[in-house]
C-alpha cells in the first residue's frame, strides 16, 4: 500500500483489468487502451490487479465484473475512493439465449454484477437497450459503440476465385441459425451455383452436405487473424428477434463495412443506423427473407461494388482512432 495513495496527478493512467480474455477484452478494453497509449497516456491491461498496478494509474476499467473471487477488490476500491472505476457491460446477461450463459449467470451472479455496477463511477455499454436497463442501478451510464482499428480501411482482403458470402460467429449464435434460415440459405445456394460460402468460427453446414466443395469453414483463431485472413463479398449474420439479440452491438456491421464487405443483416436495433438499406448494405425486413434479399444482392455486382465503397467511407467514423473521444468523455465524468 506504500504507493497506493499517491496523488492522482502523480499516477495518471488507465489499467484495463481483464481477468478473462477473448473478443470482449479486445473490443471493450484492449482497443481503446491501444489508442490511448498511442496518444501518450499510460494505459495497459492485465489479468491481475494489485497495489503495484494501482500505483501507476488513476482509472480502472473492467468488463462485466461478477465473480466471487474478483468482486471484493472492486468493493475495496469503491470504499477507499482512490481511483475512478469504470465498468463496461456489452451483453444482456440477465436474459441470455444461450444455455451456457443461462447456467453461468445465476441470480447470485447477477446480484454481484448489479452491485458492481452500482459501485462504479462510470458505466459504459455499446447498447442503448443495456444503457436504459443499467440506469436503474447507476445514473452515469454512457453508450460507447464498438469500433475497429483504422488500418482495416486500407486492408486488402485475400483474393478469392469465386463470389463469396461469409459469416462470422461463435457457438453462442448457433441458435440464430434456425431451421427455416438454414434451409432457406441452402436453397439460395442451389439457385446460385457460382457462389461459395466462407464461415469463420461456428457454422453448421449440415444442410448442404452435397456442397462441401463450396463451403470453407475456418475455426476461430483470434480477432487479428480473422481480420487479416477473412475474404468475402457479402457478409451475413442471422439473429432471432430476442431481448438478448436486440441488445447486441453493431460490431458485425462495422467490421464488414471497414473491410469492404457488403452487409446483409436483419432489421433489428443493433444494425439500424449502421446499415443504411440500399446504400452501404441491406437490411432484411420482417416481410422479407434472407434468400430473397441475397438474390437481389447477388444479381447486382455494380451495386455491391458501390455499397462496399460507401461502407468504407462511413467506417472512417467507426474506427477506434476516430471514436476515442467518446471513451474519454465517458471516463472523465464524475
Amino acid at each position: 500500500m506504500r504507493q497506493f495513495y499517491l496523488a492522482p496527478d502523480q499516477r495518471i493512467g488507465v489499467f484495463g483489468w481483464s481477468p478473462h480474455q477473448g473478443g470482449v477484452h479486445h473490443h471493450r478494453i484492449a482497443e481503446p487502451l491501444r489508442v490511448l497509449g498511442e496518444l501518450g497516456v499510460h494505459a495497459f491491461t492485465g489479468r491481475v490487479i494489485d497495489d503495484d498496478v494501482l500505483a501507476q494509474v488513476d482509472t480502472v476499467l473492467v468488463h462485466t465484473l461478477h465473480t466471487v473471487t474478483e468482486s471484493p477488490a472492486w468493493e475495496r476500491l469503491a470504499r477507499i475512493q482512490t481511483h475512478r472505476l469504470v465498468l463496461d457491460v456489452d451483453d444482456w446477461m440477465w436474459g441470455p439465449d444461450w444455455r451456457p450463459f443461462k447456467n453461468a449467470y445465476t441470480p447470485d451472479t447477477l446480484a454481484r454484477l448489479f452491485r458492481n455496477v452500482e459501485l462504479a463511477h462510470v458505466v459504459t455499454t455499446p447498447s442503448p437497450q443495456i444503457a436504459e436497463f443499467l440506469a436503474r442501478y447507476n445514473r452515469n451510464v454512457w453508450v460507447v459503440p464498438n469500433t475497429v482499428p483504422a488500418w482495416l480501411l486500407d486492408h486488402d482482403m485475400p483474393a478469392r476465385p469465386h463470389p463469396t458470402v461469409g459469416y462470422q460467429g461463435s457457438a453462442s449464435h448457433v441458435g440464430d441459425w434456425t431451421s427455416p434460415v438454414r434451409k432457406g440459405f441452402y436453397r439460395w445456394l442451389l439457385d446460385h451455383p457460382e457462389w461459395h460460402v466462407a464461415g469463420y468460427g461456428q457454422l453448421d453446414a449440415s444442410d448442404a452436405p452435397d456442397m462441401a466443395h463450396r463451403v470453407t469453414i475456418t475455426p476461430w483463431q483470434g480477432i487479428e487473424d480473422y481480420y487479416r485472413t477473412v475474404s468475402m463479398d457479402v457478409g451475413i449474420g442471422p439473429l432471432r428477434d430476442t431481448p438478448f439479440n436486440r441488445a447486441k452491438s453493431a460490431l458485425r456491421a462495422v467490421e464488414y463495412a471497414a473491410l469492404g464487405v457488403v452487409p446483409v443483416l436483419p432489421d433489428l436495433p443493433p444494425y439500424r443506423g449502421w446499415v443504411h438499406d440500399g446504400i452501404n448494405g441491406r437490411l432484411v425486413h420482417t416481410h422479407q427473407t434472407l434468400p430473397r434479399v441475397l438474390d437481389e444482392v447477388a444479381r447486382d455486382e455494380p451495386w455491391r461494388r458501390e455499397a462496399a465503397i460507401q461502407g468504407r467511407i462511413m467506417a472512417k467514423e467507426w474506427t477506434t482512432e476516430a471514436a476515442i473521444g467518446a471513451w474519454l468523455e465517458a471516463w472523465l465524468t464524475q
